[in-house]
């Protein structure tokens, strides 16, 4: 039995006779691999696994977690979680593998509807979430607020500024401005709804798929309960999303107007993750970015 049947079978609870293996790239921060396992009398199932360091297992649980809530609105296709553990000192993540399949022509249309169903579904008034998580693989703090701006203000682009500040990459300009955003923020944010939905939280466009049926999945959540224009935040930035989703997303549960105004400081926020993570490359764009939002308040 090689050393990945021996993980697999203690991960999932009974041996198992490996098939195939393949790599998979696209990712940037755990090995992932399909795995194919022999069922026996000719069948088998394939699997996603994707492998870190022991310290990672926190990652792990979290986006099972995102998974599994998602799962629960039952609005748009999300891989059901099979198992994850630590074994032989490195963290596992076992997920039901998804067949993709070649976009029909109203996929973004149907991701559209599907969206703004899980927006709909679960409305509420809750901001936050009682767990934190991870946007990629920087730390996300979802603290509970009673005020949706608050929350943006110190959970968000507060938290994104301080770390920028604290490893070097901010600037004198960006910081005067991201500063004289977070004191705005309430007028900034003003025209939005007052009700908050579950967010997948990092919807671009490596993050959601088609699978064999034509049906929009999505993965690799960053989940949090607020204001659904924040959703909009990365899918404007890396999303790719036609101009047929949004209409297919407004004729389903419109937006209020000034939506695309407001959504720029959920922009602000992702690019400010990616000045943390990947470096200064981004530190141009933050500041375009800022200087946009307050030359548009």
């Amino acid at each position: 039995m090689t050393s990945l049947e021996q993980s697999l079978s203690a991960l999932l609870g009974q041996p198992v006779k490996l098939i195939e293996t393949q790599e998979l790239h696209g990712g940037c921060i755990s090995r992932a691999r399909r795995v194919r396992v022999d069922q026996g009398e000719g069948s088998h199932r394939d699997y996603f696994v994707k492998t870190n360091e022991r310290s990672f297992m926190e990652n792990f649980h979290a986006e099972c977690d995102g998974l599994e809530r998602l799962a629960r609105a039952a609005a748009i296709r999300v891989p059901c979680p099979i198992a994850r553990d630590v074994y032989d000192d490195r963290a596992w993540l076992v997920l039901e593998w998804v067949q993709q399949g070649a976009r029909p022509g109203d996929y973004f249309e149907r991701f559209g509807r599907s969206l703004a169903g899980l927006h709909r579904q679960t409305q509420g008034r809750e901001i936050g979430l009682e767990i934190n998580n991870f946007l990629g693989a920087a730390p996300q703090n979802n603290s509970p607020e009673n005020n949706w701006a608050r929350f943006v203000a110190v959970h968000r682009l507060g938290f994104q500024l301080r770390w920028a500040a604290d490893q070097g990459l901010d600037s004198t300009s960006l910081r005067r401005d991201v500063e004289s955003i977070i004191r705005r923020v309430d007028d900034l944010l003003s025209g939005s709804e007052p009700t908050t939905s579950l967010l997948h939280g990092d919807l671009w466009s490596g993050n959601y798929l088609c699978d064999s049926t034509g049906a929009p999945v999505v993965i690799d959540p960053a989940v949090y309960r607020g204001n659904r224009e924040a959703e909009f935040g990365m899918l404007k930035l890396f999303g790719a999303c036609p101009q047929r989703f949004y209409e297919a997303y407004q004729e389903a549960f419109s937006l209020p107007d000034g939506w695309q105004r407001r959504v720029n400081v959920y922009v602000l926020y992702h690019l400010l993750n990616h000045l943390n993570l990947f470096g200064r490359g981004y530190l141009a764009q933050c500041g375009d970015v800022a200087s946009q939002i307050l030359r548009a308040e």
